[in-house]
């Protein structure tokens, strides 16, 4: 599961971000890093295959991006490739966006319309290589793209002026329907950060600077914040450094219903610690989204997240971090797995 980041306040938006990142990468991320703040009408962003500190190490000035407002992102392995990192630039760079998910229910997601469209239009695609790639959209001419750079410019032509970047989101993942959260940065609203969440993971929490979102509250809980709460399922959403406005979207809205199976996915978490094996988040997500009714969305890995959190902070569970192997030749990924205290 890849993870991301975002803040909108009074203070430096790069080193926050970054922190937010490093906190979370072993949860699911950590072949990937990126960072994008806006600052006097341009959007910054630095990215590249590897850790966050490979990222430190390529590129120190990460850390000196402009702004007090931008996005980050943290991904799970792929194709070896700086340009595989997220957050994408639209084509025009007035838009960039980043997501965690996947297409999940929705694998019939025809990407190839918007792709032939931005073909036809001249746009040239950063991800494209000339091959497939397992779990991205192949087109017609047999060619892959990174799905989220297609939605980038989806979410850009829908950005028209008078309507806002976060009802722009709405319409593009409606006609590329997904299992998803998002974020999105437009030099047209400098001074917010724009969001969806369908069912993945999204939390967001307020300190005295300004507001902060990410994947999992173990972020926001790093940066001593106490108002931590879930952004809704099927919703946009605004964030300033001020204010926080959400939207519901009711295209998604038939998806969910009736009460989350908590008591279940918890039983199933505590039998998998109990047989004194460790875990990364992944396993837990897999076990916890078999619990739920096969025709409705599962926010399964928020229920995951929270599950940790709370077992992590009552001292009944306990991490450490693993090197696995990362997606560039040469690089490592870390993993935090979990388990019952050792004696």
């Amino acid at each position: 599961m890849c993870n991301m980041a975002a803040y909108a306040g009074r203070k430096a938006a790069a080193p926050i971000l970054f922190r937010m990142l490093e906190s979370q990468e072993a949860l699911g991320g950590g072949h990937y890093n990126g960072i994008a703040t806006i600052h006097e009408g341009k959007i910054h962003m630095i990215k590249c295959i590897g850790s966050t500190a490979e990222l430190l190490r390529r590129h120190p000035e990460v850390l000196e991006l402009p702004g007090t407002v931008g996005i980050a992102h943290s991904r799970t392995p792929g194709i070896d490739s700086d340009e595989w990192a997220q957050p994408f630039f639209a084509h025009d760079e007035q838009v960039i966006y980043c997501a965690n998910g996947a297409a999940g229910r929705f694998k019939g997601t025809d990407y190839n319309s918007a792709y032939e469209q931005d073909k036809a239009e001249g746009i040239r695609y950063r991800t494209l290589i000339e091959k497939p790639a397992e779990g991205y959209p192949v087109m017609n001419d047999g060619s892959c793209v990174h799905s989220s750079e297609v939605v980038s410019n989806m979410v850009r032509r829908a950005f028209t002026p008078g309507k806002l970047l976060r009802r722009a989101m709405g319409e593009a993942c409606f006609d590329l329907k997904s299992e998803i959260a998002a974020l999105a940065l437009a030099v047209a609203e400098p001074d917010t950060v724009s969001a969806i969440r369908i069912n993945q993971p999204l939390m967001w929490g307020r300190k005295e600077d300004g507001f902060y979102l990410a994947t999992s509250a173990f972020a926001l809980e790093n940066e001593n914040i106490n108002w931590i709460n879930p952004v809704p399922v099927a919703s946009i959403m605004t964030m300033g450094r001020d204010k926080i406005e959400f939207e519901a979207h009711d295209t998604y809205m038939p998806y969910f219903g009736g009460c989350d199976p908590l008591s279940l996915i918890h039983a199933k978490l505590d039998e998998m610690l109990d047989s004194g094996k460790d875990f990364c988040v992944n396993d837990f997500c897999i076990e916890a989204a078999k619990c739920w009714p096969a025709d409705k969305l599962a926010p399964a890995n928020m229920v995951v997240y929270e599950y940790l959190r709370e077992k992590t902070n009552s001292k009944l569970i306990e991490s450490f971090v693993v090197d696995t192997p990362g997606s560039g030749s040469g690089l490592t990924a870390p993993q935090r797995r979990y388990r019952r205290p050792q004696a």
